[in-house]
């Protein structure tokens, strides 16, 4: 159920006795000259969703306009997370970074690690551009364990770009009525689970499963809600693999609390309403759902 109950289920116990880092070190690989902000809103809703520890690695010239957004951000002026590999538990590739052929090349590089050493991984905006360049290079590579978990979170754009890429759609845009049979394709052929945003969301899963989220959230689609949405399922992912909940529970957790979020600050603001405002609410949603009220899930 996409409820708070789907949340709840993946949430790590706090106690006085935890250590920072227990709840999660996620790395972010993006960001850009032009699209510095997209690093932010991933890393900044990862936090207060209840991540102890995010890392962003960007661009030399984007690190410093990061850095001055949040101190609670750990900012570093080089695309190539390697070195800190082994202290992260879980990535997110492609938010801002831009498609020049280095960006293309480390996102790349980040999956195939990730995919090599067990570590969940989730791909979206420019990351989705360089795996859909090199999808079959990157399907063949070495997986730590066939159970991997890789979620993809592309939009409609992105959707039909895999789509004509890897199964050889011929339709230009995806017909509403056949994504449904297009997801469940694309995600047995690639073995990896895509989350589908739109309208209403979708998760196939990568025996060819497909399931549906169409709770309510706002009529508003400002830019960086994306980006929100990615940071949060990377953090979802990560506690999933930790307590072994199905993998499903994290796209039924992602969708509810996005779109609840979203609607929160729409009902605040309205048409005006922008990525920040809905980054407000994150953290009073994630209190609500600790606590176990019940008032705003229905």
């Amino acid at each position: 159920q996409h409820t708070m109950e789907a949340v709840r289920s993946l949430l790590p116990e706090l106690s006085t006795a935890l250590r920072k880092g227990n709840c999660g070190r996620l790395g972010i690989v993006g960001g850009s000259t032009e699209y510095a902000g997209a690093p932010y809103y991933a890393g900044i809703s990862a936090l207060k969703v209840g991540v102890d520890i995010v890392h962003v690695f960007t661009s030399e010239d984007a690190a410093p306009v990061i850095k001055c957004y949040s101190p609670e951000l750990i900012v570093h002026p080089e695309l190539d997370p390697s070195s800190w590999s082994k202290r992260l538990d879980v990535m997110l590739v492609g938010p801002g970074l831009g498609r020049d052929e280095n960006s293309m090349k480390v996102a790349v590089d980040t999956i195939v690690e990730a995919q090599r050493h067990g570590r969940p991984v989730v791909v979206d905006s420019d990351g989705l551009y360089a795996f859909t360049e090199r999808w079959e290079w990157l399907i063949a590579a070495p997986r730590h364990h066939a159970g991997l978990p890789i979620i993809l979170t592309p939009n409609a754009v992105e959707m039909d770009r895999l789509a004509v890429k890897v199964i050889r759609y011929g339709s230009l845009l995806i017909d509403h009525f056949q994504l449904r049979l297009v997801a469940s394709k694309l995600a047995e052929r690639l073995k990896m689970n895509i989350f589908i945003k739109g309208p209403t969301d979708m998760f196939a899963t990568t025996d060819g499963k497909v399931r549906l989220f169409d709770r309510e959230g706002a009529p508003r689609r400002p830019c960086g809600l994306g980006d929100c949405l990615g940071g949060i399922i990377a953090v979802f992912l990560l506690w999933s693999t930790r307590k072994g909940v199905d993998i499903e529970n994290v796209a039924a957790a992602t969708s509810f609390f996005v779109r609840e979020v979203a609607r929160r600050a729409f009902v605040d603001t309205g048409r005006g309403m922008t990525a920040s405002d809905v980054i407000t609410h994150v953290s009073q949603l994630m209190k609500n759902v600790d606590e176990g009220e019940k008032k705003h899930e229905e």
